[in-house]
């Protein structure tokens, strides 16, 4: 299924004057295994964009469907592709990417992922502000496959498109105030190789440990609009991990995020105000990992078990993050869908 990218009618047509003699070049990475039924949109959603100075890079992680039959099938320049002998797994093959990119910049396109036309073109013109800017973190609307619906990308009332400090952005995201995936964020190429790429450390959030960094250096770029559109299905690698690795794993991003604040932010009360969103944010989503375990048919003897193991952890998450648990988990569908009406109800009366 191909996915369409809702844009605002002003953000069509993104101003496109740049030299291009002294523009930057952008690497769109691609890896994948065994998809070539997405990878075809995938690709054709890569070589699609505006922005002149790009080159799409396909490592395929020794696929045995008809991947290879599909990349024949683009007869264009801009594309290159790379074959592991074997299987190397998923971050491997991602860092197999970065080795190989030429670009400047470079953006990680899962093959279910899908970038719009004008992503390279509103994120270069972000950096005109500031040359070599580390990063540039756009918005990314969310596809349900298995409900075949879009979800729009959440976006900042604080934060406009241009220049701000990386902790600002990233403050943003841990709020839940804007939706950002690996998919809708541009990278300075040298400087996630000097971070060492992607950990396998993190199994689930090896993409975060990858860009959260680099907001820790100055400046970022910003784009206070959808430029990509993230497939989340339980076909994924990572949806095959273990609810305690999926929690583990958000807690060690936590502890991550916190220790980077406490080495490289200098105010005080930012800094305490960082760690506690970081706690905050990595407990909302192990409550939403928990409420999917019990959506798919999670035993709740089980989730009380795990709740219990990882109680201290989780209790950092918002009130209202829990009443949501709750509601998800231990009450009747009736009962669950009259809060989320009276939920809806007063924040439209708040707004």
């Amino acid at each position: 299924m191909d996915l369409h990218l809702a844009s605002r009618p002003e953000d069509a047509h993104p101003d496109s004057e740049y030299p291009i003699a002294h523009a930057p070049l952008v690497t769109i990475a691609i890896p994948t295994f065994n998809r070539a039924s997405l990878l075809r949109g995938c690709v054709a959603s890569a070589l699609s964009q505006t922005y002149e100075k790009f080159e799409v890079l396909v490592s395929d992680n020794a696929s045995t469907d008809g991947t290879s039959q599909v990349l024949a099938e683009f007869r264009d320049d801009r594309l290159r592709t790379i074959r592991q002998g074997t299987n190397i797994g998923l971050l491997p093959n991602w860092n197999a990417c970065l080795a190989e990119a030429k670009g400047d910049y470079v953006v990680f396109l899962s093959d279910d992922d899908r970038a719009s036309p004008t992503m390279l073109e509103r994120c270069v013109k972000v950096t005109r502000a500031r040359p070599a800017t580390p990063i540039v973190v756009t918005l990314s609307n969310l596809h349900a496959r298995a409900l075949g619906k879009t979800f729009p990308a959440r976006s900042s009332r604080a934060l406009k498109t241009g220049i701000h400090t990386g902790t600002g952005v990233l403050c943003e995201y841990l709020k839940n105030n804007i939706t950002v995936n690996m998919c809708s964020v541009m990278l300075r190429t040298e400087l996630l190789r000097a971070g060492g790429g992607f950990s396998l450390q993190f199994p689930h959030t090896g993409d975060i440990a990858a860009w959260a960094p680099l907001l820790f250096l100055g400046d970022a770029g910003f784009v206070n609009a959808a430029c990509a559109t993230y497939a989340y299905h339980t076909a994924s690698e990572t949806a095959r991990l273990s609810t305690n690795q999926l929690l583990s794993d958000g807690w060690e991003m936590s502890n991550l995020i916190s220790g980077l604040a406490q080495e490289r932010v200098e105010d005080p009360a930012l800094r305490r105000s960082m760690q506690n969103q970081a706690r905050r944010c990595f407990a909302r989503r192990g409550l939403t990992i928990l409420s999917d375990y019990r959506k798919s048919g999670g035993k709740l003897s089980t989730i009380v078990s795990i709740l219990w193991r990882f109680r201290r952890k989780l209790g950092s998450a918002s009130t209202g993050a829990h009443m949501r648990f709750v509601a998800t988990v231990l009450c009747p569908r009736s009962v669950a869908d009259l809060l989320r009406r009276q939920r809806r109800g007063v924040s439209e009366r708040l707004a």
